[in-house]
């Protein structure tokens, strides 16, 4: 009995891919899925994660060597804010893995009782971002033992309350933000809906609402930077070669190899640059993969068990409210990007915060849109600008607490995490410190 014990558990429920594929496999099953259902939701959810862990390996294998030898020249520790390749780190371990699928599914359910219990409406909004409340639940994962010395179980009781809470409430503050807009059809699912607020604000503060960036003309190429790969394949080459710049030829030569068939250093750093493009991509698509198959298990009972509910999704369904205010904002968010890194870097900080293309893109964009309904092209700007340098500048702070991914030279990202997360994460801090536990 305990050989069979040991089986199912370190090696069965302890692989978060066989895992997860029994979660599927189940769910389906409990909602009486015909046998194709079953097993191809079952299928994708292990092919999905498969797919997620070969994408984090190439992010890893790319950015990895770079950010040490930096690390090495400079006697700094570089970080990159992006959600997704610090998921993959996270989902490395094992451990971690299956403990990041519990609170995850966990958060959910209590997020679906929630909303249901809810009497006001302007909270019922069921949050179907998955991936984003994955993420998160890596974050809490990592970050809740160090802050409350808390153990295994503790963690993720902790962790799926807090998540549910904010999952329920927080996207409340975007759908009074833009009901005008959207005509209260949906609402923002994401890491940014406190920072909607502070776009909201900023934007009116420095602009004028009566100047649309809807209504300026621009050229029609810079569309083509709403496809994030596009906006990547450009970005990502740029940062390598900064960070290229910071580490020096002789130490790039030296990685990109010597003598007649040596890259030339430049070329090196473009050549990662956008490889680890194509791990972004290919983790995003192993991660649509997973969630497109493992949430429906969960999404038809949403659907029976909160009517009346409205849909909190990922932050590109709002950019067409205003494709040129999402464009606006992105611009902003990247010279408040660069800003801060540079800013780093002068000022000799213990941790350099490297261009973030989630905070620039995704973050920006959002920002900027809503930053445009409340001040127009000016507002957008304003919008992408000071959330980009707060989401930034936040990493210097949060890094520290991420645990077991600390070193990786990788984080998480979003405006969220600045504004929500880092205060509750310290404030937890000194309450334990304050009362000994």
């Amino acid at each position: 009995m305990q050989a069979v014990f040991n089986f199912i558990v370190f090696q069965v429920l302890s692989n978060s891919t066989i895992f997860l594929g029994i979660i599927a496999l189940a769910g389906l099953i409990l909602q009486r899925k015909k046998l194709p259902q079953v097993v191809d939701g079952t299928v994708k959810t292990i092919v999905g994660l498969t797919v997620l862990s070969l994408g984090a390996g190439v992010l890893i294998n790319t950015l990895g060597p770079l950010v040490t030898k930096l690390n090495d020249t400079l006697h700094v520790k570089g970080v990159l804010p992006t959600n997704d390749a610090v998921f993959g780190v996270a989902m490395k371990y094992d451990t971690l893995a299956k403990d990041i699928v519990i609170t995850f599914l966990l958060a959910f359910l209590l997020h679906l009782v929630l909303v249901r219990i809810t009497p006001v409406k302007i909270f019922k909004n069921t949050f179907l971002t998955a991936h984003m409340m994955l993420y998160h639940a890596a974050f809490m994962n990592v970050t809740l033992p160090g802050v409350l010395h808390t153990n295994e179980v503790a963690t993720i009781a902790v962790s799926t309350v807090i998540n549910a809470i904010f999952f329920t409430y927080s996207p409340a503050i975007p759908r009074v933000l833009s009901r005008k807009w959207t005509g209260d059809a949906l609402t923002l699912g994401h890491q940014q809906q406190v920072g909607s607020l502070v776009a909201h604000y900023v934007g009116k503060w420095c602009g004028n609402k009566e100047e649309d960036a809807d209504d300026l003309k621009l050229p029609k190429w810079a569309s083509m930077f709403r496809d994030n790969t596009i906006t990547l394949v450009f970005l990502m080459p740029i940062i390598f070669i900064c960070i290229g710049l910071a580490v020096g030829q002789h130490g790039i030569q030296a990685m990109a190899g010597t003598g007649r068939d040596a890259t030339n250093w430049i070329i090196y750093l473009i050549l990662q640059g956008v490889a680890f493009t194509a791990g972004i991509v290919i983790l995003l698509s192993g991660v649509r993969m997973f969630i497109g198959s493992i949430v429906p298990a969960f999404k038809g009972i949403a659907d029976k068990f909160l009517p009346g509910s409205v849909p909190a999704l990922d932050c590109p369904t709002i950019y067409p409210y205003s494709p040129m205010g999402s464009m606006f904002g992105f611009i902003g968010s990247t010279v408040g990007s660069i800003a801060v890194t540079l800013a780093t870097i002068a000022f000799h900080s213990p941790i350099i915060v490297f261009p973030s293309p989630i905070i620039m893109f995704f973050d920006g964009s959002s920002m900027g849109v809503f930053g445009n309904k409340s001040g127009g092209w000016r507002g957008a700007v304003a919008a992408g600008l000071v959330t980009s340098i707060i989401s930034s500048a936040g990493v210097i702070l949060l890094y520290p607490l991420t645990g077991s991914v600390y070193g990786s030279g990788l984080t998480w990202s979003n405006i969220d995490y600045s504004l929500v997360w880092l205060p509750l994460m310290y404030l937890l801090k000194g309450v334990r410190m304050l009362f000994g536990f």
